[in-house]
């Protein structure tokens, strides 16, 4: 596996992400010579687990896009405690996708796992908006649902430590599906705090039938019942 750092990023053209972006929600109804333009412009980059793909402030330049990998968004909270606001996996869009109208990145975005991820130039993006509304409004609904999530984690921030697991794991099965691919270890840290912490609320939502955890993993049975369990604490 290439790795890269921050300043010296393994960088690739668009040989190898021919078709990529038709599996993208985003770019679904675009027709495919208008792809296959795209992807000419696109720029590949590798990192390794833990590393800074965006840091808050730098430039929003371009449009990033997960291929294999899952990534983290952080900010810095007013109390200097490191908050993690969302998670993002294969095919989903991250960093400056809410700075189109340019400025600076709103957030760090640091690798998850080993991650290979791919760049547009913001201004080929615009255009693209322009040319296709479809793209424009889909944005829209993706950026809204982010900004939602992340206000959501800040409201949560106070709230019990179960409380806080299972608004996690409800948006958690949003972005990746009904298998988590994160364990409790990584729950804890999402969530601030302690393993043996985590450990003991999944126990209690495990008996109770409305998870299941497994190596690297953790299956959610029924989002609406955690969702009924935050509503009730």
């Amino acid at each position: 596996m290439l790795t890269a750092t921050k300043h010296n990023p393994v960088a690739m053209k668009s040989m190898m992400n021919r078709g990529f972006l038709a599996t993208v929600d985003l770019f679904k109804a675009i027709p495919p010579e208008a792809l296959a333009d795209l992807e000419r412009k696109m720029v590949e980059k590798h990192y390794a687990k833990h590393e800074s793909i965006l840091l808050e402030g730098d430039p929003a330049e371009s449009v990033w896009i997960v291929k294999e990998g899952r990534i983290k968004a952080n900010v810095t909270a007013p109390n200097g405690r490191c908050q993690t606001l969302c998670m993002v996996g294969a095919r989903g869009l991250f960093g400056s996708c809410c700075c189109l109208g340019g400025g600076k990145v709103p957030c760090q975005s640091v690798a998850e796992t080993e991650v290979t991820v791919v760049s547009l130039p913001m201004s080929d993006f615009r255009n693209l908006m322009n040319r296709y509304p479809s793209v424009a409004f889909a944005l829209s609904a993706h950026v809204s649902n982010r900004l939602r999530q992340s206000k959501d984690t800040q409201t949560f921030e106070h709230e019990s430590v179960e409380k806080r697991i299972l608004h996690l794991m409800v948006n958690l099965a949003n972005e990746f599906g009904d298998t988590v691919p994160l364990t409790r270890r990584e729950v804890a840290e999402m969530v601030g705090t302690s393993v043996e912490t985590s450990i003991r609320t999944f126990i209690n939502l495990e008996s109770e039938g409305l998870v299941a955890t497994g190596r690297g993993r953790i299956t959610v049975k029924n989002v609406q019942a955690l969702i009924d369990r935050i509503e009730d604490l």
